[in-house]
Formats: structure tokens, C-alpha cells, sequence
């Protein structure tokens, strides 16, 4: 058990390393588009101008694979130019034309199963993992004065091929899966579905399994052009958390405390920044982490009654609300704030209820 705990948790810290540098260009790209959007609200952008505002806006998700595929080189410590090729073989506009196009695709004999390239996150992780590895392989085998001419070639044509037949379709099969799943639940128990993983959002964040779900939502926008839940949890628990630090701010008596609370609080609400208030407040003062379960429980049944969707992919805060407007379901936004302030409001209130200060004895004592 103890072995799965830690191949688990290496898994999820791989995810990490290999987004967290990729993280300020999503929020540059959803940033243009909530301009774009606000902009195109207001009838400021007409005609071309708007669409060439919106490709560059687009850009950074439909060429997310190749600043993963980056990414994840520099953190497995193998060539990223040689990355980078291999996963833009699956970008190429033909190839994607081929394998939207219906057709019976195979590659000598063995069938290629259609999948969509652009946006993924976890299959690319997962392809130059396995590069790494195939690049460390050659360079035993290819003679030094050979690598020059040889290594690049076989590593593209091997690891492309392994990304084409074999990752990238298992990866998406189980990706839709896991989509038509929340589907499924939002349609036949929303409130269940979006309650329990609203509650459980503080313990996937401090453990990074947030990755999953938050690569499989921007998969989803890319694609659909919506996410139907995973982006509205996570800014219930960043609603939540504000609630807690303020619950903190208000019930401490400790000078320390109070500041910490505070400047957590401002750093989740304004930039969506979760980890202060997570660390810095939950797990330190304890009793706020039952606030924000219990918080975010009652936040998430209500998006489950309500249903509200996100339409634009960057981290949840007061700043980026417009991520859940769409001209298609106006309602939409002010069901989202709702949502945020049924969770800030609930956390607070919780937290002032159950506070116990304790002190740096107590909390050593504890730990």
C-alpha cells in the first residue's frame, strides 16, 4: 500500500512539473479571451478584427501538446526539439484532416484508432515519458559518432508511431470515459456528482490530482467548447477557501494569524492563487479544513441543482468570473456567482462556528 502511496503521489507531481510552466501561457490565452468576449459584449470588434483577436486568443490551447510536449522534455531531462516534432506530426493539418475524416486508417495493416490531438495534456505527458526512455535506449545501441545522424531520426519516427498507435488513442478512450461519466452524473445524480467533488476539490489540490480533472476540463472547452462542472468545483473551493481565511480573520486573536489569513484570502480571490489558503490556513489551523468540506458540500449541491457551465479556461477568481458568461446561456454568469457566494458565505459562517484557535504549542503537539 505504502509502494501505490508513493507511485501515486509520483505520478501526480510529474503532472504538476510538467504543467506548472505551461500554466502562465493558459492564463495569458484565457485572459485575451475574456477580453475578446467583453470586447465583443460591448460591439467594440466587428468582423476580421475580432477573428484575428480570437485565433490569437485560441493559439495557446490548440498548441498546447507542443508547450507540453516541452515542458515535460526539460523536466525527463531528454531533447526537447525532438519532442516537440514528434507531437507536431499529430498537429499537422492533413494528418488531423485524416483522422477526422471518417475513414478506415491504418499503418501496414494495423489500425489507427481516430483521436483528437489538439489540447491533450495527459497523453503527451505520458508520450515523452516513454521518449526519454526510448532516447536513453538508442544512445546505448547508436554507436557516439553515429548519434549525430541516427538518434534524432529514430527517436521522432518511434516515439510519433508510439504516440499515433498506441497513447494517444488509449489515453482519449479513457478520457471520453471519464467525460461521458460526469456526463452521466450530471444528468442522472448532479448533485451527488458535483457535492462530492466540490468537497474532496481542497484534498486533490494539496495533492495535485487537480491536474487530472483540470486537463481533462480544458480538453473539453478545446473541443466542446464547454466544461459542465470541473472549472465551477474549482471555483467553489477557491470561494471556500476566501470563506475560511476570513472566518480565521475574524475569530483569531493572534496578530500573525490574522495577517496570514488575510493576505491568503485577497491572493485567492483576486489571481485565484489556492496554496496559502490551502497550506498556509486549512491544514495549519485544522478546523477550517472541516469548514471548507462541509462548505463546499453544500456549494456543490447547489450547482448541482442549478448547473452552471464554464466556457473559458483559466484559474476561478472574482477577476476571471467572465470564464462562465456565454451569449448562448446568459443566465449562466449570475448562476456562477451564486454558486461562489453560497460557498464563500457557508465557509465563513462554518468556520466562525467551529474556530478553535490553537496554540503554537497545541499545534505542535498535534503535529
Amino acid at each position: 500500500m505504502i509502494k501505490v502511496k508513493k507511485s501515486l503521489s509520483a505520478v501526480f507531481d510529474h503532472i504538476s512539473e510538467c504543467m506548472v510552466p505551461v500554466i502562465p501561457i493558459l492564463l495569458a490565452g484565457g485572459i485575451l479571451k475574456m477580453v475578446v468576449l467583453l470586447l465583443g459584449m460591448l460591439h467594440i470588434l466587428t468582423g476580421t478584427t475580432e477573428v484575428i483577436l480570437s485565433a490569437i486568443a485560441t493559439t495557446p490551447f490548440y498548441f498546447l501538446p507542443v508547450m507540453v510536449a516541452y515542458a515535460a522534455a526539460k523536466h525527463f531531462d531528454t531533447d526537447p526539439l525532438v519532442a516537440i516534432i514528434s507531437v507536431c506530426v499529430m498537429l499537422l493539418p492533413d494528418f488531423a484532416a485524416l483522422m477526422e475524416s471518417g475513414e478506415k486508417v491504418t499503418f501496414i495493416g494495423i489500425p489507427v484508432v481516430s483521436a483528437t490531438y489538439a489540447y491533450s495534456v495527459i497523453p503527451i505527458i505520458l508520450l515523452i515519458y516513454c521518449m526519454s526512455h526510448v532516447v536513453r535506449f538508442l544512445k546505448r545501441i547508436i554507436k557516439e559518432s553515429l548519434q549525430p545522424y541516427f538518434l534524432a531520426v529514430c527517436a521522432i519516427f518511434i516515439t510519433s508511431l508510439l504516440g499515433i498507435l498506441v497513447i494517444e488513442p488509449v489515453v482519449s478512450l479513457v478520457s471520453n470515459g471519464l467525460a461521458q461519466g460526469l456526463n452521466v452524473m450530471q444528468e442522472r445524480v448532479p448533485m451527488a456528482a458535483w457535492g462530492l467533488l466540490a468537497a474532496i476539490s481542497l484534498f486533490l489540490v494539496s495533492t495535485g490530482m487537480h491536474w487530472i480533472f483540470m486537463s481533462l476540463a480544458i480538453t473539453q472547452i478545446g473541443l466542446t467548447g464547454v466544461d459542465y462542472g470541473i472549472m465551477v468545483a474549482l471555483l467553489i473551493s477557491n470561494m471556500s477557501l476566501a470563506g475560511c481565511d476570513l472566518g480565521v480573520f475574524v475569530k483569531s486573536k493572534d496578530k500573525g494569524r490574522r495577517s496570514l489569513a488575510m493576505s491568503a484570502m485577497l491572493t485567492v480571490l483576486i489571481p485565484g492563487i489556492s496554496e496559502p489558503s490551502v497550506f498556509g490556513i486549512c491544514f495549519r489551523e485544522k478546523t477550517p479544513v472541516v469548514a471548507n468540506v462541509l462548505g463546499c458540500l453544500i456549494a456543490g449541491i447547489v450547482q448541482g441543482i442549478i448547473t452552471v457551465h464554464c466556457y473559458i479556461y483559466t484559474f476561478p477568481s472574482i477577476p476571471s468570473i467572465l470564464m462562465f458568461y456565454s451569449d448562448r446561456e446568459p443566465a449562466n454568469l449570475f448562476k456562477a456567482i451564486v454558486v461562489g457566494v453560497v460557498a464563500f458565505a457557508a465557509s465563513f459562517l462554518l468556520t466562525v462556528f467551529i474556530y478553535r484557535e490553537q496554540s503554537d504549542a497545541e499545534r505542535k503537539q498535534m503535529a
